[in-house]
């Protein structure tokens, strides 16, 4: 119950966050293109945490071995890194990719 609330918590500031964003009418781009623009174009995911299994969601570089789960824009980054019940991956570090 806990997870959901943060992750509908997340999912809310997000929506937010894209309201207040302008969004150019001719984006045709596919998803998974658009949200992995970031430095060197290799983008960010996040992997939700299992039920019942881990306490934090994992946020991992687009090219990292363990990367799963959906992919973040680098303003979904920028807010999913705030938020106490989500990690940056050990293994491939994304926040340094990020600059944060």
């Amino acid at each position: 119950m806990y997870l959901q609330l943060q992750i509908d918590t997340v999912d809310a500031k997000i929506r937010e966050a894209e309201e207040r964003e302008p969004r150019p009418a001719a984006a045709a781009t596919p998803p998974k293109q658009e949200k992995s623009h970031a430095k060197g174009g290799i983008g960010w995911r996040l992997q939700h945490p299992p039920k019942g299994g881990a306490l934090h969601g994992v946020i991992h570089r687009g090219d990292c071995p363990d990367a799963v789960g959906g992919w973040l824009s680098p303003r979904e980054l920028e807010i999913a890194l705030g938020m106490p019940d989500i990690e940056a991956c050990p293994r491939c570090h994304p926040e340094r990719a990020a600059g944060a």
